[in-house]
């Protein structure tokens, strides 16, 4: 493999993705008053999402949807939803036809938050577009698909790992450790 192409591709991913962070964490900043994390306004913009549909708007999201969107647990979008309730971003709901389902919605300030980070990436992306030659595009968009395909794959299959780890992990009273070597009563 060519070392150079591949120094030169770590050194453009790596400061790419900061590069991103960095004005992704600052207009987030400026937008909510220091008050919202990069992953909370993410699952605010995978609730978002369900105001495309005026059913799912009016009904929500419920955690789990949620966590699969964003794909992380269910217990760690509960725990960012509690705390997006509480800055009054997100409501949460009984579900009509099943009062065990809770619902996540949108608050007014939640929905003003999601279309100005929308807002933020089309702009982000029309400036881009803008600064490239239009000859360079397809190759752009043709190796961000390879990109993409590989972290993802990369990505799901550590998920399948950590789940598969998950569910070998040891049960109280069933004589195994979590690394699967048998335990012996002293």
């Amino acid at each position: 493999m060519d070392q150079k192409f591949c120094v030169q591709l770590n050194e453009l991913l790596v400061t790419t993705y900061r590069a991103i962070h960095v004005i992704e964490e600052t207009m987030l900043s400026d937008l909510s008053n220091e008050s919202l994390s990069i992953r909370e306004m993410h699952i605010i913009e995978a609730i978002g999402s369900s105001d495309l549909d005026p059913h799912l708007r009016a009904q929500g999201r419920t955690i789990t949807e949620i966590a699969q969107m964003q794909g992380i647990s269910a217990p760690s979008v509960t725990v960012a939803v509690k705390k997006l309730e509480r800055k009054g971003y997100v409501c949460k709901s009984r579900g009509k036809d099943d009062g065990r389902r809770i619902y996540v919605r949108l608050t007014d300030l939640g929905r003003r938050a999601d279309i100005s980070h929308r807002y933020f990436h089309r702009q982000m992306v029309h400036a881009v577009a803008r600064a490239m030659p239009e000859s360079d595009r397809a190759a752009l968009i043709d190796g961000l698909e390879v990109l993409n395909e590989f972290f993802q794959d990369k990505a799901d299959e550590l998920t399948q790992k950590a789940d598969d780890a998950g569910k070998n992990a040891a049960r109280p009273g069933d004589g195994h450790s979590p690394a699967g070597k048998e335990v012996r009563p002293v």
